[in-house]
């Protein structure tokens, strides 16, 4: 009975230790940096389960420990919560920070710089050549653009797109992005008109 008893408590030591090596691998992941050297985009698709994460950042080489990964989000519930979306990820991030981030929904933002004086083709080059952009113009004709913007008139598009860094994230359509660059410029002659200077020899804001 004695030895039955030892044997018992031997393993109970043995589980004790196992469990404690286990959660304290689980926490060392969770606290340690990623494996990038430098920001990395990172896409996680729709219906990505827990498993299927897993394997893409160890495939990523973001992650070098799967299975620890696994047993993360088993012990810690809050962080296997994920969104879909294009993702930045900095060297300096931790997995716990990392899995917060995919948590937040805070997708990776993209700059395109619509510079002063350029003409609507120029604008629609930078479009094609951007990253992330989803392509929706069937091709680049004013009358194209016109339509795509629900304007009357293809001759009045010229000049009629507000120059700026405009931020965008993954998968926005080209005609997203023209359409708030346009907005902005009415909005823009839209103000310049009504505080206009009385005796201008303009009969309205298109021909201004």
């Amino acid at each position: 009975m004695k030895k039955v008893l030892l044997i018992i408590l031997l393993l109970l030591v043995v589980l004790g230790i196992a469990a404690g090596v286990g959660v304290w691998k689980v926490r060392h992941l969770a606290d340690s940096k990623l494996l990038i050297k430098e920001e990395t985009i990172f896409t996680l698709k729709p219906g990505t389960g827990r498993l299927a994460l897993g394997e893409q950042l160890y495939a990523d080489k973001i992650i070098n420990r799967p299975r620890v990964f696994q047993w993360l989000l088993r012990i810690e519930p809050d962080l296997s919560h994920f969104k879909a979306g294009t993702y930045r990820f900095t060297p300096q991030m931790t997995v716990r920070e990392m899995l917060k981030l995919l948590e937040s929904g805070k997708e990776a933002q993209f700059p395109l710089r619509l510079v002063e004086g350029m003409r609507l083709s120029d604008y629609l080059k930078q479009l094609r050549e951007a990253p992330y952009i989803k392509h929706t113009l069937s091709d680049d004709k004013y009358a194209t653009v016109a339509q795509a913007l629900e304007l009357e008139n293809p001759e009045w598009i010229e000049g009629w797109f507000w120059p700026d860094t405009w931020m965008y994230t993954a998968n926005t359509t080209d005609v997203a992005l023209l359409k708030r660059a346009h907005k902005k410029m009415v909005k823009a002659v839209d103000s310049a008109w009504e505080g206009r200077a009385d005796g201008l020899p303009y009969k309205d804001k298109i021909s201004w």
